[in-house]
């Protein structure tokens, strides 16, 4: 029964190789063999090669000074933390959110059966992401220091230990998603926000692990006499991957009775956790005054409410609005070396921090792409749009309006630490801030113009719509070869003219392709999505 069940989870996980959701229909054998190669050359070959390079960093330094327990400690810290970060929302959706979780219960199927085959299939996906970096761990510390079949058992055992406890750890902040997940109401909103938490934390641990492991190497004597007194966990975490078989059988009672414990939590709470609505309080009726919107502010709330239930669509299309308020504080912090940097590789030049600058914020905005998919994501509701007692065309200005609104303010906010950061003059200062506004209405209007000419009204997965349509393709690399194209014109000719004219002519190009989108969209654009 376990075996059973267990296959079927596998199968949901890679349903994706041999399911072809946009077509609804099965992938052809070339597509899933090609699919599945490709995914083992990112994570053997690229992922791997990037673990197996820090594990040559780190171990010849640290065994020949006789720390090669500190090497197991670091690299089976990042294996504990890239197994957790890839397999923490697996362990939410794996346990919780299966799709068939009301056929199962309704049969004669022990929940144990299928509490154990979900715990299975979360720990295999664990197994993968650890063994991405304890393999070549392990391989690089064989090669380098004289080992015996004893310290290569042990070293095996290791790792299925480190997996093992990257099995807990999903578990248990899966559910404690699950938990806090009842409670609340905004789903998508909430996914959104811890995705984008766990990369921004993801961003923090690699840009400053470099630093951290070039210090630990250099005082590896201090920090491990330092562990060693504070830390014995650690020092019998490392030392069991060595082949120290008291530390190794320590390791495993430690990991075991957490796993006792996590078990003894999910078998009582998982019927309630799989079965619950959600917490919806009573509703209690208080009379209160109406607000009558009109036409153009319902359709544009409408849109808003679309992006907001949905993670996937905020998490590919909206994550500018994020990013471009931190590229105005990293000019903050780390601006003024930044512009005396150009001033020094761009002497001859005057100007091209502003223009770069300018540049670099456009591209970024290009993140913001919401209104592309937007025609898509009606799907088999397009009708309810349509039939609506409104324009056409006001329907898509709601589209054009919400991406607008929700990129023109957090890069108004990044071109004011631009030019707080440049010091330029009042003219140039003021094209800074016109001509990113400019370049996002562009921009809008060629993303809905491209999202009527290719729209895909036929997925079964929003997905499809979102991040593989030619539309968003299209889109974003137009917006990046516009983006590009200003910094090259400039550096070509562009600086004989000056900061001042140039900006002024990309603002007018700006202004006339903006024109003559629009006008398409009010006339053809209407009528195709009319004819949809």
């Amino acid at each position: 029964m376990i075996g059973v069940l267990l296959k079927k989870q596998v199968a949901e996980v890679w349903r994706g190789y041999f399911y072809d959701a946009k077509e609804n229909k099965a992938r052809s054998r070339l597509s899933t063999a090609v699919r599945f190669l490709l995914f083992v050359l990112l994570m053997v070959v690229l992922i791997g090669g990037i673990f197996t390079a820090l594990a040559l960093f780190l171990c010849q330094p640290l065994t020949s000074v006789g720390m090669g327990w500190m090497y197991f400690v670091v690299m089976g810290m990042v294996a504990v933390l890239l197994g957790a970060f890839g397999s923490i929302f697996n362990g939410y959706a794996g346990l919780y959110l299966a799709k068939d979780n009301d056929l199962l219960l309704s049969m004669p199927v022990p929940l144990d059966a299928i509490l154990v085959a979900r715990l299975l299939n979360v720990y295999l996906l664990g197994l993968m992401y650890a063994g991405i970096v304890c393999a070549p761990a392990l391989i690089v510390y064989w090669v380098t220091v004289p080992c015996d079949a004893s310290i290569v058992l042990a070293g095996l055992l290791w790792a299925f230990l480190v997996s093992a406890l990257v099995l807990v750890l999903s578990c248990a902040l899966g559910w404690v998603v699950a938990r806090i997940s009842l409670k609340l109401k905004d789903k998508g909103l909430v996914s959104a926000i811890a995705a984008v938490i766990l990369l921004a934390a993801y961003w923090v641990f690699c840009s400053q692990i470099y630093a951290a492991l070039s210090d630990l190497t250099a005082n590896a004597a201090a920090y491990g006499a330092q562990m060693r007194e504070s830390a014995a966990v650690l020092y019998c975490f490392g030392r069991a991957a060595e082949g120290d078989w008291p530390s190794l059988l320590a390791m495993a009672a430690v990991i075991g009775a957490a796993f006792a414990v996590v078990w003894v939590i999910l078998s009582r709470t998982f019927l309630h956790t799989v079965t619950a609505t959600g917490a919806q309080g009573k509703a209690t009726y208080r009379e209160k005054a109406m607000r009558q919107k009109s036409p153009s502010r319902a359709l544009l709330a409408k849109e808003l409410q679309r992006l907001m239930s949905s993670a996937n669509y905020m998490l590919n299309c909206s994550l500018g609005t994020v990013l471009l308020p931190l590229l105005g504080g990293l000019l903050l912090w780390k601006g003024g070396e930044y512009v005396e940097l150009f001033d020094e590789v761009f002497a001859g030049a005057p100007g091209t921090a502003s223009v770069l600058l300018c540049a670099a914020a456009c591209m970024l905005a290009v993140m913001n792409d919401m209104v592309v998919p937007s025609v898509s994501l009606e799907g088999g509701n397009l009708w309810l749009a349509r039939s609506l007692p409104v324009s056409t065309w006001r329907i898509l200005q709601s589209k054009l309006r919400l991406q607008v609104a929700l990129t023109a303010a957090p890069l108004f906010l990044c071109s004011l630490c631009m030019v707080f950061v440049l010091r330029a003059s009042l003219a140039e200062s003021l094209l800074l801030l016109l001509v990113p506004q400019l370049f996002v209405l562009l921009y809008a209007h060629l993303g809905l113009a491209l999202g009527l000419l290719w729209p895909n009204l036929k997925w079964t997965d929003e997905t499809a719509p979102v991040k593989q349509s030619m539309a968003v393709v299209l889109a974003m690399v137009a917006g990046w070869v516009c983006g590009l194209a200003l910094v090259v014109v400039w550096l070509w000719r562009g600086w004989h003219a000056g900061a001042v004219p140039y900006l002024v002519v990309a603002a007018a190009l700006a202004v006339l392709a903006c024109a003559g989108i629009r006008l398409w969209l009010r006339s053809s654009g209407c009528r195709r999505f009319e004819a949809l």
